[in-house]
Formats: structure tokens, C-alpha cells, sequence
């Protein structure tokens, strides 16, 4: 397969493995399937009796903790997560050429001993080029909901002798941040995925500290030689739609990447506030 096509296939889906050759439930024989799902309706029907009902607050807080994911948000259509057996393509030859990572890495202005979180890591191409930057006395948090991503990400640190990062296996409405931590949070190519944007927009906005940084990259809509699909793609009037109403100001951007926006914000005041 060329770069374009890997381009083309950008950002694989759950139910979409099935195109790319990687096998799932739908590429089981029928007698397979019909085993495994026999085997999955006597377990939960063994659970439902054994487990006890819920009270009336047990399911408030059940129904709070899982909040209903958007398919749609504020007239953008949100992309499905990139499943972790696609997560070659992050570690492509070709990425640093396409989207200059380096130099994107060296504007986010990272200092040593500060604290970042790489939100969406993957299996942590930005990561450990950030955690070269904050050195020993600082650190970066890696936080991806796939723990399969994860895991690749600390074999790699581990690989590379790099001991300032720490991984947090997040959930699709919450990132299972710290409150008032960090001076940069990173998004990279992944807010376009976020299934509970505002739920996870809040979430950062509360652990950033007062002086610290959201920086968006995104691929741009705008751009139709950006060689990604539509759905993989943001543009500025989007994203400006979408953050400021949800307690962030633009601050700063840097328009040199070759295919990419990057944008910086800070906190601001929330509309009820």
C-alpha cells in the first residue's frame, strides 16, 4: 500500500476493520459467531440473575458516569476512534515530512521541568518528543482510551530510556485529568473524535493552570490538497465554533505546517460564569 492510499484510509474504525483486512467478528465462520454469542447471552443472562437491582441513586450515577455519545456536534459530524491495530501508520517514515513534526513539537514552547499531557497519544509519536523537552524534572502525561495504545506507547519509552512519562487510560467522556496541573495540553489529528466534546473540553479546561495551554492541531478543511478525508478534517471557523463557547480564548497560531492547523488557547470565562 502507497502513502496516499494510507492517507486515503486515515483514521480506521471500529466497524470498519473489515475493509482494511484486519480481522474481526465479521470475518469469523457463522459457527464461530454463533458459539460466541450463545456464550455472551448465558453469561449476561447468569448476571442479571445473580446481580442485584439498582436503587434509584445507583442509576442516577450509572446514567451520569455514561453520558449519551454526540454523533453530531454543533453541524459537524464526529469521526469514529482509530482503532489500535491501525497504530503503524502513526510511526510512518513519511509523517515527519507530511506534517513536521519536529518543528511542530519545538513551537508548543515547552520548558524544562513543566508538566504536558499529550491528550489522544496513540502509541506516542508526540509523547516522547515531548518529554525530551520538559527533561527529567518535568513530566508528560500520555492519555489515550485504547489501553492497547497504551501499552505500545510505554514499551517505546522503555525502549528509549525515557522515564518522564506516565500513561492514563481515559475514558470517552473523561480524560481522568488532574485539576490546576498542566502548562500545555496536546491535541493532535484526535478533538475531531472526541464523542463528548464538551464533557472532555470541560475536563481540560479545569486542569489546565491559570497560565496554561490548550494547542489544537488539526488537519485543514480548508485545504482540498490535504490529502485526509473530509471527516478526518477541522477548519478554523469550525473549531472556533466550538471552543470558545466551552471556556477557551485563541491566543496564538502558527500556520508553517505543511497540512495542519495549530492553534493555542487559554482559559476564558464560561458563558454562565
Amino acid at each position: 500500500m502507497n502513502a496516499g492510499m494510507k492517507l486515503w484510509l486515515y483514521r480506521i474504525p471500529f466497524e470498519r476493520l473489515a475493509e482494511t483486512g484486519i480481522p474481526n467478528q465479521r470475518s469469523l465462520p457463522m459457527s464461530s459467531l454463533f458459539v460466541c454469542h450463545r456464550t455472551v447471552f448465558t453469561v449476561s443472562l447468569l448476571l442479571a440473575c445473580l446481580t442485584p437491582p439498582l436503587s434509584g441513586a445507583a442509576e442516577t450515577a450509572t446514567a451520569e458516569v455514561s453520558p449519551p455519545a454526540l454523533k453530531v456536534y454543533k453541524g459537524r459530524l464526529i469521526a469514529q476512534t482509530m482503532h489500535w491495530e491501525g497504530a503503524e501508520w502513526l510511526l510512518r517514515k513519511e509523517r515527519e515530512r507530511e506534517e513536521s513534526t519536529q518543528r511542530m513539537i519545538r513551537t508548543l514552547g515547552l520548558k524544562p521541568g513543566q508538566t504536558a499531557c499529550d491528550l489522544g497519544s496513540g502509541n506516542g509519536y508526540h509523547t516522547l518528543m515531548m518529554a525530551g523537552l520538559v527533561g527529567e524534572m518535568g513530566k508528560v502525561i500520555a492519555v489515550d482510551i485504547q489501553q492497547e495504545m497504551l501499552t505500545m506507547l510505554q514499551e517505546r519509552a522503555t525502549t528509549q530510556g525515557i522515564h518522564n512519562v506516565e500513561t492514563v487510560l481515559g475514558e470517552l467522556h473523561d480524560p481522568k485529568l488532574p485539576d490546576n496541573t498542566f502548562d500545555l495540553v496536546l491535541i493532535v489529528d484526535a478533538y475531531h473524535e472526541f464523542s463528548h466534546p464538551e464533557h472532555m473540553l470541560l475536563a481540560i479546561r479545569k486542569s489546565l493552570k491559570p497560565t496554561g495551554k490548550l494547542v489544537l492541531v488539526e488537519f485543514r478543511a480548508e485545504d482540498a490538497d490535504v490529502p485526509i478525508k473530509p471527516l478526518h478534517k477541522m477548519s478554523k471557523e469550525q473549531i472556533m465554533n466550538e471552543l470558545p463557547p466551552n471556556g477557551f480564548r485563541l491566543v496564538h497560531e502558527f500556520n508553517e505546517l505543511p497540512w495542519q492547523h495549530m492553534m493555542f488557547f487559554e482559559r476564558a470565562p464560561l458563558p454562565e460564569d
